[in-house]
């Protein structure tokens, strides 16, 4: 795991940590206590009266949180194509395109060329998923294929 998502999933570990204090006011633990000032002062949740509310920012972070979670499924037997994702993400877009690139990856996409990542199984729906979240959308594309160049090593390498 990168530090990137490292750090990612501990600042949701620590969201949903304040969230079940939220959610269950009969148990009210120090270190939680701690956690849901933490999480004010970086604006995840607001006190309302004697309520705390999740502000857009913590609801953004729970959203995340589920696209790093997202993963391809792996059918029982590969249907003998190669399906592909292409971006072409504006130079002003760079943090969001570097996000997007290590989602790939980290999904086990392997990079074919510049901007084009191959994978044996349908990936569409995922991959849409995280391009619309970070805002990408316009810029990625799909193609599927029978047959790719250097085809022979990425058989070897899904082990197909």
């Amino acid at each position: 795991m990168s530090s990137k998502s490292a750090a990612g999933r501990a600042s949701k570990e620590l969201l949903l940590d304040v969230l079940q204090l939220v959610l269950d006011k009969s148990r009210i633990d120090p270190a939680l206590a701690k956690k849901l000032r933490y999480a004010r002062t970086k604006g995840y949740v607001r006190r309302e009266g004697i309520s705390h509310l999740l502000t857009q920012k913590g609801r953004e972070m729970l959203s995340e949180n589920k696209i790093w979670e997202l993963s391809v499924p792996r059918p029982r037997r590969w249907d003998g194509k190669w399906h592909f994702v292409l971006f072409d993400i504006p130079a002003d877009k760079r943090k969001r395109r570097d996000i997007f690139r290590t989602r790939l990856k980290e999904m086990g996409l392997t990079l074919y060329q510049n901007s084009v990542w191959v994978y044996p199984y349908p990936l569409e729906k995922e991959v849409r998923e995280i391009a619309v979240f970070y805002k990408l959308s316009p810029c990625v594309s799909f193609i599927t294929a029978e047959e790719i160049t250097g085809e022979a090593g990425l058989i070897q390498l899904y082990e197909l």
